[in-house]
This record gives structure tokens, sequence and C-alpha cells, in this order.
């Protein structure tokens, strides 16, 4: 069940309840929770994972739809923000510290979301570039 795909949950209906629904979700799912990359694809299909999967991904929250970025990588504490929409359909990531973060400043949509695993790709042109996420149980 911690496995099901969400990505698809009608999330059109704008109205106060399955808007704090949708949050809690989120909140209990992604905000705070320390994350790992699984996988990481450039456009090309060149798999990166091996130059991510040591980092440490956490979303903090300001709000439920931003808030400051933190990366775990090499020792060091990085720092960025994050964003979604109200639907949580999209996700914005942006931070700056090392060469590799390069590859997170797109604007993501997400492909696949449950309790323990996201999936996102670029919203525009993706080619092959995908990146999945695993909380940390």
């Amino acid at each position: 069940a911690n496995n099901k795909d969400t990505t698809n949950t009608d999330t059109t209906r704008n109205d106060s309840a399955a808007r704090a629904y949708m949050e809690k979700i989120f909140e209990a799912t992604v905000l705070n929770q320390p994350i790992r990359i699984v996988l990481a694809v450039d456009s090309a299909g060149n798999n990166l994972t091996a130059d991510y999967q040591d980092m440490i991904i956490y979303l903090r929250k300001d709000t439920y739809y931003n808030g400051p970025l933190e990366i775990l990588a090499k020792g060091t504490k990085h720092m960025g923000t994050w964003g979604s929409n109200s639907d949580y359909s999209r996700l914005n990531l942006s931070i700056q510290g090392l060469p590799e973060f390069a590859f997170f400043d797109n604007p993501w949509r997400f492909t696949y979301k449950s309790a323990t695993l996201l999936k996102i790709a670029p919203v525009t042109n993706p080619g092959k570039k995908t990146l999945h996420l695993e909380k940390i149980l």
C-alpha cells in the first residue's frame, strides 16, 4: 500500500477539503523527510546515479508550497529553494554550490508519487531525463 501511485489522483477539485487533504499528504510523505536519489538519468539516457546517490535531500517547509531546499553532499550542507504549484503536479528546485546541482535546475513534473517513492521528469522536452527520489525510512 505504501507504493500506491497517487499521480493521477484527482487534483482538479480545488475545494478546501481536497486541498487540505493534498497538503497533509505532501507534508506526511515529502516535507522535512530525508530523501535520497535512487536514479538520475540525463536527457541523452546516461545513468548519472553514482554522482547523486550519496546526497540526502530535504524539502523544508515555509508553506505547503515552498521553502528551503537542503542537500547534504560530500559532507557539506547546501541551501537552495523549492516550490510546487497548487495541485502538486510540478516541482521547482533551485540550488547552487556544486556543479552536479545544475541537473536539478528545471521545472519538473511528477510522473509517479507514492508514500516512499517520487519520480520526476522535466516539464518541457524531457528526452530521457528523469529523477527518482526515495524516502529514507
